[in-house]
C-alpha cells in the first residue's frame, strides 16, 4: 500500500474513534454531573452498579491493546506494514475506552421513592406504561413510558426496574385505600 495512502487512512481512522471516544465522554461528564446532583437532591436514592466485571475486563484490554500498538514491531517483519498494525490497535483501544465510559454509564442506575435515574436522566415510575422483555439473542427489556420514550436496558437491571416499580404501585394502591377508608 502506497505510504501517503497509508498515512491517510490512519489519520482518518484515528480522528473517528477518537470524536466516539470524545462524544462518550461528554455523555460520561453530563451523566457524573447529573448523577452527583441528583444523589445530593435525593438523600434516600439508592445506587446499583452492575458491570464493574465488564469494566475491568474493558479496561485491561484497553491497556492490552496499547502494549500490542508498542511492540508491534515483533508481530510483522515488514516495517511497512507497521504503521498499519499500530494504528489498527490504538483505535482498537480507543474505542474500548469509549466502551469503558458508556458501560459504566449505562450500567449503573440510582433508585429512589418515586422514580430511577439511568445514563442522564431520571425517570418516574408513574410514567411508566409497560416493561417487555426483548426477544433474540439478547435479552434486554424495554421500558415504555406514558410520553412515548422508550429505553433499553439490560435484564438484570430491567428486573430491578420491574421489582422497584410493582413496590411503588403496591405504595401507592395502599395509599388510595387508606385514603377511602377515612
Amino acid at each position: 500500500m502506497n505510504s501517503v495512502l497509508q498515512w491517510i487512512v490512519s489519520i482518518g481512522l484515528i480522528l473517528y474513534v477518537g470524536y466516539s471516544l470524545v462524544k462518550s465522554g461528554k455523555e460520561y461528564s453530563l451523566y457524573k454531573k447529573n448523577s452527583k446532583a441528583f444523589l445530593q437532591s435525593h438523600k434516600d436514592a439508592v445506587e446499583l452498579r452492575l458491570g464493574k466485571l465488564q469494566c475491568i475486563l474493558l479496561s485491561v484490554l484497553t491497556i492490552a491493546c496499547v502494549g500490542m500498538a508498542v511492540a508491534a514491531q515483533y508481530f510483522t517483519q515488514d516495517q511497512t506494514e507497521l504503521l498499519l498494525y499500530r494504528v489498527a490497535y490504538l483505535c482498537i483501544a480507543i474505542v474500548f475506552a469509549g466502551l469503558v465510559l458508556e458501560m459504566w454509564m449505562h450500567r449503573t442506575i440510582i433508585f429512589c421513592e418515586d422514580g430511577f435515574f439511568i445514563g442522564t436522566q431520571f425517570y418516574r415510575y408513574r410514567m411508566i406504561v409497560t416493561l417487555e422483555k426483548r426477544k433474540g439473542i439478547v435479552k434486554n427489556i424495554k421500558v415504555l413510558f406514558q410520553n412515548g420514550e422508550v429505553i433499553e436496558v439490560s435484564q438484570r437491571i430491567g428486573e430491578e426496574i420491574r421489582v422497584r416499580y410493582n413496590e411503588y404501585k403496591a405504595k401507592k394502591k395502599e395509599k388510595k385505600e387508606r385514603r377511602r377508608k377515612r
